[in-house]
This record gives C-alpha cells, structure tokens and sequence, in this order.
C-alpha cells in the first residue's frame, strides 16, 4: 500500500501547469509559446515552453523570480509578431 501511495505522489509531483499559452500562426503553421509552472497556484518555479514543427524547448526558466516567465513569453511572442506571425492567448489549462 505505501508504494502504490508513493507512485500516486511522484507521479503529482511530476504534472506541470500551463498558466499562460499564446498560439502563433503564419502561411497555416502554428507555434506555441508556453509558460509552464511546476507546482499548482504557484508564480515563481516557471519554465518558458516553445513548440514548433512537433518539437519542444526550454527558452527561459526561473525558480523565485514572480513574473519573468510570463514577461519573457510575452516578449517572444512579440518578436515573433515582428517577424509577422499572428499571436493570441489562448484559455488556461493543465498540461501534461
């Protein structure tokens, strides 16, 4: 009973939240840029997620600075916009 109750715990502990996720479109392709927190309500523990052509990467991270994910995504999504892609918010959801 304890290891099925450790598995339940590590396997939470791994789940992330998508706060924050804009789609960038441009010529019918998509990009997603992701602010992904490791802890639920958090602000702080944050990772910046950029999905294009079915690959993912890791632009920025913080681990106590409240704000610098949400402000680097938002940054990103405005040179891409630059670069004449379309970008939006989309709804919060639970990621992984």
């Amino acid at each position: 009973m304890k290891h099925i109750l450790l598995l339940v715990l590590a396997v939470l502990s791994f789940q992330t939240y998508a706060q924050t996720k804009y789609v960038c479109t441009k010529d019918h392709v998509a990009r997603d840029v992701e602010v992904i927190y490791h802890a639920p309500n958090s602000n702080t523990l944050c990772e910046v997620k950029y999905t294009k052509n079915n690959h993912s990467e890791i632009l920025w991270s913080a681990k106590h600075k409240v704000g610098y994910c949400e402000t680097k995504a938002q940054q990103f999504t405005e040179k891409l916009a630059g670069f004449g892609w379309f970008c939006y918010a989309v709804n919060d959801q639970t990621a992984e």
